[in-house]
């Protein structure tokens, strides 16, 4: 009976990490006026994004996507890639949600994972973006031998591993437990997916193709203001040509949760000063106080 149940838990867990339909994303859209896509990060799902979605969708047309395998997507897992979720199939399958939902081009907002899968729309369909939100986002790699651990904690204990991940990177236990209730509805495998991408699907060189104007909104987590320059290409930002940066005081990882009034200021200041004008060549810092 044993080769049996080994050949049933294989079975279970191909299905599980096997896209059933990559197309099928979740999404909510709102509003009336030029696009805005939101993608959020690890665990997530478009809930996410509430506050700002109410904010934007006034006078925009607001696209809250649920990526592979989270919230309402019917897809149960992301396509795959020598095992890890691939970002670039993930970004593809967006850019043609864009081009249906007849949207384009859009300023796309990403967190954290969401941000390095931004950048894979822009790369997909570049007529389809118009500029890009990275929200303490890293295009280069976390390190291996942390996401290796944080799998084998998840295959252990999810709940423990996952509020262990999340307790240093948000702020206060309340955020915690919201964090802790949206990522356990998501599969091991799939959360081990995209970690697996996380620490091996770096930007590289790459990020030279991309020619709109981005913008890193960075938490007191990364990176190092003293230190930019050094910080922002260990990141693998230096590539991105037209780049600008603002520094959020006080904020932790979901800097849209802690402080969604500067980061509504901050989105139509890009939006208005530096997407519709063209401005972005080089790094323009800022620092923003509440």
């Amino acid at each position: 009976m044993k080769p049996l149940l080994a050949v049933a838990l294989t079975s279970l867990l191909t299905s599980l990490v096997t896209p059933m339909g990559a197309a099928d994303l979740g999404f909510k859209k709102e509003g009336k006026g030029p696009g805005v896509v939101l993608l959020h990060g690890f665990g997530g799902n478009r809930d996410a994004w509430a506050e700002i979605s109410k904010r934007l969708k006034k006078d925009h047309t607001v696209l809250s996507v649920d990526l592979p395998g989270h919230g309402d997507s019917k897809s149960i897992a992301p396509p795959l890639k020598e095992g890890a979720a691939d970002l670039d199939a993930i970004g593809d399958e967006i850019a043609k949600l864009i081009r249906k939902q007849k949207i384009e081009p859009v300023l796309l907002v990403g967190h954290s994972i969401g941000g390095s899968i931004a950048i894979r729309v822009a790369l997909a369909d570049p007529k389809a973006v118009r500029g890009i939100i990275l929200v303490d986002s890293t295009l280069s790699t976390i390190p291996k031998t942390f996401t290796d651990k944080l799998e084998k904690d998840l295959d252990t204990n999810a709940s423990v591993a996952l509020g262990d991940f999340f307790g240093g990177l948000c702020k206060g236990d309340a955020q915690k437990a919201r964090l802790l209730r949206d990522a356990l509805k998501v599969q091991v495998p799939v959360l081990k997916a995209y970690l697996r991408a996380l620490g091996s699907d770096s930007l590289g060189a790459r990020a030279t193709s991309i020619k709109v104007p981005v913008t890193l909104f960075a938490s007191t987590v990364l990176p190092d203001p003293t230190k930019e320059k050094e910080s922002l290409k260990q990141l693998g930002f230096e590539g991105i040509s037209k780049l600008n940066v603002s520094y959020f005081v006080d904020t932790w990882h979901w800097i849209m949760w802690d402080d969604p009034d500067t980061f509504e200021i901050l989105f139509n200041d890009f939006e208005n000063n530096v997407v519709a004008g063209g401005v972005g060549g080089g790094s323009a810092s800022s620092q923003w106080q509440r």
